[in-house]
């Protein structure tokens, strides 16, 4: 003869151990719909609709000027270091304004895959696999050298 199951502690604590209070609203539903009330009439009134934001008045002083570099506070200009970051933003802005480029490229592979119903494709160097979870192209091209 079998044993019987044991239910796992998680399992029995989800559960309530009493059924819930009652609270007097039962038999309590929605009211009938009048016709000419509730289709003729509206809702909310001009005055009571979304209330327009204030427009903020921004004063016409100047800001003040920036405060002079306190000693020791600040590190000392240094050019090397400011070319490199320069030459490194210039490089970061030229690739994050290819990304729509490439998304787009990689959407047209994407469908491309699916019209020929393939999930892998490898050929002569090339290894494209659609990785079907996240709807993704992955692509490698080995050169010969």
């Amino acid at each position: 003869m079998a044993k019987k199951a044991k239910q796992h502690a998680k399992a029995r604590a989800a559960l309530p151990r009493t059924a819930p209070r009652r609270s007097g609203r039962r038999g309590v539903g929605p009211v009938p719909l009048d016709e000419g009330k509730d289709f003729n009439e509206p809702v909310k009134t001009e005055a009571a609709a979304e209330p327009q934001p204030e427009l903020l008045e921004t004063p016409e002083t100047p800001r003040k000027p920036r405060q002079v570099r306190l000693p020791q506070m600040e590190d000392a200009k240094i050019e090397e270091l400011e070319a490199a970051a320069e030459n490194y933003a210039d490089i970061r802005d030229q690739r994050m304004a290819l990304t729509p480029e490439e998304t787009r490229l990689k959407t047209d592979l994407l469908a491309l895959m699916h019209t020929h119903g393939k999930t892998s494709y490898v050929h002569n160097g090339y290894d494209i696999k659609v990785v079907v979870e996240s709807e993704k192209v992955r692509v490698r091209i080995k050169k010969e050298d």
